[in-house]
């Protein structure tokens, strides 16, 4: 049954982050797996349950990701390369998944961005303590503040695209970056980020 349950997860993430989650039904997925619906039922009852086991399992490949990002390098380096990361997905549109998270899913979706929202923060804080100590960061930056900062204004990139749709992700994107290295950076760190963020 675990293995079942692992199969289900990750085949519903690849289809719901793709094409959204209410154009995937049930039936989509057992005939990917070759499972019965009862086995399927057997381990989510509700589709609702799926979907809030996706967003757990997406939140893990977050930070699984982001510890990697992290592994081995100075503050500094693993800022740029979380830009580069950024930057890579720059020229997508918001998914139809979070849309349909956000109408259909209202209290998972709100779960959802709480856990994130508080990880982010916390792993900024992480970084900016860590590049003050290095010599790239101000040092009389307002740690707290500078994390909040990053993590509501990464979560309101969403909601700004629908308040003015004529603003592209990429748009969005680049100049929150802007923002947020100039804002966290001392002289040494910007050059540093310029030096090693140049677009190809």
């Amino acid at each position: 049954m675990e293995e079942h349950t692992k199969n289900i997860i990750q085949v519903a993430y690849l289809k719901f982050t793709q094409f959204g989650i209410r154009s995937i039904s049930i039936d989509d997925i057992c005939n990917e797996l070759r499972i019965s619906k009862k086995t399927f039922y057997q381990i989510f009852p509700k589709k609702e349950d799926l979907v809030e086991a996706v967003l757990q399992f997406q939140l893990t490949l977050e930070k699984e990701n982001f510890e990697k990002i992290q592994r081995n390098k100075n503050a500094i380096e693993a800022l740029v390369t979380i830009i580069k990361e950024l930057r890579k997905i720059t020229n997508e549109n918001v998914p139809t998944f979070c849309y349909d998270l956000e109408k259909y899913y209202p209290a998972t979706w709100l779960k959802h961005q709480e856990r994130k929202t508080q990880w982010i923060r916390t792993s900024f804080e992480d970084n900016l303590c860590q590049g003050i100590a290095e010599g790239f960061y101000r040092d009389d930056l307002d740690i707290e503040m500078g994390a909040i900062f990053h993590a509501v204004s990464l979560n309101s990139i969403k909601a700004t695209m629908e308040m003015f749709p004529k603003l592209s992700f990429k748009r969005l994107t680049e100049f929150y970056v802007e923002i947020i290295v100039r804002l966290i950076t001392n002289e040494k760190g910007l050059k540093y980020v310029q030096e090693h963020t140049q677009k190809e």
